[in-house]
């Protein structure tokens, strides 16, 4: 019974994410299976919902691909199935009218009464946050969708979830306007709560102005007893700060014995945060690891038009097409970009068309050519050589199967900014250095004038970018 799951496994590691499996696939365990059905079970309620909304199908083909027959996944919470069948059908109804409460995928818990408006923006400006960051203003793709429901859920239940919760990310992606929407729904919901939102670095400011002043028990105080919801910017700015680092790792303990909720967010996870104390990073992984990658084309998309509609700006969907396949490295990069054209438009008196759009960016130094990603680039050279995706991504090495998956690493890491290790993970979990090699073969292969591979890179490309 353990073998087939133990295949199922195996097979999920080759379709998701590195970082998907850790989080999500690697914490399922098989408690039994019986007439064609696999009976699964996970940790907590929001874990076993995100599964089900999100992975049913990846998980039932994996079975099935194990077996070799079709299986029906039941999943749920730890020590459910280990009664008689009366209590387990019992469980099962009432799992299945949680599920028939849920509303647009979130659950009905994330129903509230909001106070006053007014009352509202006066916590919120209290507590050092925008009123903007909420919820409602956050678009949520692929890239971000996790780590959306996760600060939700913490919304919506803190310190009972996940505490602490680490959100990771690079520069301009969210991470700001997530913690902070953290820090408005509560207080929607409960306006006596004591938010406490600040960066790394006000709290070392704080510090140094309490250790000059020898004032340190008003400091203490303030964020130890003072605090039910601490919310910090960018800890990755503690680095190397050991009297910084000493005092959150006290305010943290104190915190999480009282039963008080934490989140922090940073650039990197916390095993790769340089500087940081190794117990203070064990302590951030206590809770949940949540991460924000770049946002997808389509992400981009809904964020520029999202972002038009709040300016008043009018703007079709091809020029919102074309700024988002130009700019693609952060949010605030693109609607930085969306409000120079609209400026800049209003200035001379035009409107804001496809070619205003595509001269001014090019004025910028942007390129405007069409971009691709990685998935593009899959479908297109698995078509290209009759092959599927998945055959590219997986094991085998036939020479049908590994050439197109060289060309393919190749262009993804010519026409993306994706590293070695994400390429790796994007191709089906490959090593970095296998990616590392098919590129340096192939670059040395075009430069001695290959013309089988110069061929069917040229041809890619045409199609790719319609050249």
């Amino acid at each position: 019974m353990q073998e087939i799951w133990n295949a199922a496994l195996r097979d999920l590691q080759t379709k998701v994410s590195a970082h998907n499996f850790e989080t999500w696939f690697k914490k399922i365990r098989l408690h039994h299976c019986e007439e064609r059905r696999a009976f699964l079970e996970v940790d907590d309620d929001f874990f076993k919902a995100w599964i089900e909304d999100n992975y049913m199908d990846l998980i039932e083909d994996a079975l099935r691909g194990a077996t070799g027959e079709s299986m029906e996944v039941v999943i749920d919470i730890e020590g459910s199935f280990d009664g008689d069948d009366e209590e387990l059908l019992e469980v099962e109804e009432t799992r299945a009218a949680a599920r028939s409460a849920r509303i647009d995928g979130q659950t009905a818990l994330f129903e509230f009464t909001a106070p006053p408006v007014k009352d509202l923006q006066e916590l919120v400006t209290e507590a050092g946050m925008n009123p903007r960051y909420t919820f409602d203003e956050f678009v949520v793709g692929s890239s971000n969708q996790f780590t959306y429901a996760a600060c939700q859920a913490v919304a919506t239940t803190p310190a009972q979830t996940y505490n602490p919760l680490f959100i990771f990310g690079g520069v301009g992606l969210g991470k700001t306007h997530l913690l902070q929407a953290i820090g408005v729904e509560i207080l929607k919901r409960d306006p006596h709560t004591r938010v406490m939102y600040l960066s790394s670095e006000e709290f070392m400011n704080q510090l140094i102005t309490s250790l000059r002043k020898k004032d340190m028990n008003t400091f203490r105080n303030q964020f130890r007893n003072d605090c039910d919801l601490l919310l910090v910017d960018d800890i990755q700015f503690i680095g190397g700060k050991d009297s910084t680092q000493e005092e959150f790792f006290h305010t943290f303990n104190a915190l999480y014995q009282s039963g008080k909720q934490i989140v922090v967010t940073s650039d990197k996870s916390p095993k790769e945060l340089p500087g940081i104390e190794e117990r203070l990073a064990s302590r951030f992984s206590w809770g949940l690891i949540a991460d924000i990658q770049p946002p997808e084309i389509e992400t981009r998309v809904a964020i520029l038009e999202k972002k038009a509609e709040a300016d008043g700006l009018s703007m079709t969907q091809d020029v919102a097409m074309l700024i988002a396949s130009t700019v693609r490295s952060n949010v605030r990069e693109l609607e930085g970009t969306l409000i120079r054209l609209g400026a800049q438009a209003k200035l001379m008196g035009t409107r804001l068309t496809l070619d205003f759009a595509r001269t001014m960016l090019k004025r910028m130094n942007l390129d405007t050519r069409r971009q691709v990603g990685v998935q593009e680039i899959l479908r297109a050279t698995a078509s290209h050589f009759d092959i599927t995706v998945s055959d590219i991504k997986g094991p085998r090495r036939t020479r049908a199967i590994s050439e197109p998956r060289q060309i393919a690493m190749y262009l993804s890491r010519k026409h993306t900014n994706h590293s070695y290790p994400e390429l790796g993970r994007r191709f089906g979990g490959k090593d970095h250095t296998t990616v590392l090699a098919a590129c340096k073969k192939l670059e040395d292969l075009v430069a001695t004038g290959d013309n089988d591979f110069a061929r069917s890179i040229q041809e890619l490309e045409s199609i790719l970018f319609g050249r």
